[in-house]
C-alpha cells in the first residue's frame, strides 16, 4: 500500500519540497525557477499545486487545500492512490502543517515550500472529495 507519509519523503528526497521535522528524511529545498503564474500571498480559497503543471498526472504529487483565515486544511495526493490529510498555517507561499497519515494514524509536522510546485487553475470534483474527506476526519 502507499503511504503519504512515504510520499513526503519521496518528495523530500526527490525535490526537496517538504522537510519532515520528526522520524524522517530531512532534505533543504532545491533551488527551482520560481513558476510565473503563482500568487505571492496566499488569499481565503481553494488551491491545488502539483509536480507537473498538468493536473492528474499519474506519478506525480498534487496538494489540494483550502486557507481560510491563514489556517489550512487539506492533502497531499497521488493520483489513483491514496492521500493525507493535513491541517496548519499558510504563510507567504509556504505551509507549515501537521500531517494526520490514512493508514497508520500517526501525525508529523511538514514545512511545504510552494515555489517548488507549479499552482494549478482548476480544481477538479475529486480534489474536492478529497478535499471534502480532510474535512470530515
Amino acid at each position: 500500500m502507499f503511504s503519504v507519509r512515504l510520499f513526503g519523503r519521496q518528495l523530500s528526497v526527490l525535490v526537496g519540497v517538504v522537510t519532515l521535522f520528526a522520524g524522517g528524511a530531512i532534505a533543504q529545498p532545491v533551488s527551482l525557477i520560481a513558476r510565473q503564474n503563482q500568487p505571492t500571498q496566499l488569499a481565503d480559497g481553494i488551491y491545488l499545486f502539483g509536480e507537473s503543471p498538468q493536473p492528474h498526472q499519474t506519478g506525480h504529487g498534487y496538494i489540494v487545500f483550502e486557507v481560510s483565515n491563514q489556517q489550512v486544511r487539506g492533502a497531499f495526493y497521488l493520483p489513483n492512490s491514496s492521500f493525507d490529510c493535513f491541517v496548519g498555517t499558510v504563510g507567504d507561499q509556504q505551509l507549515d502543517v501537521t500531517v494526520e497519515a490514512t493508514y497508520d494514524d500517526e501525525t508529523y509536522p511538514a514545512h511545504v515550500d510552494l515555489f517548488s510546485f507549479y499552482s494549478l487553475d482548476h480544481v477538479s470534483s475529486g480534489d474536492r472529495a478529497i478535499l471534502s474527506a480532510c474535512y470530515a476526519n
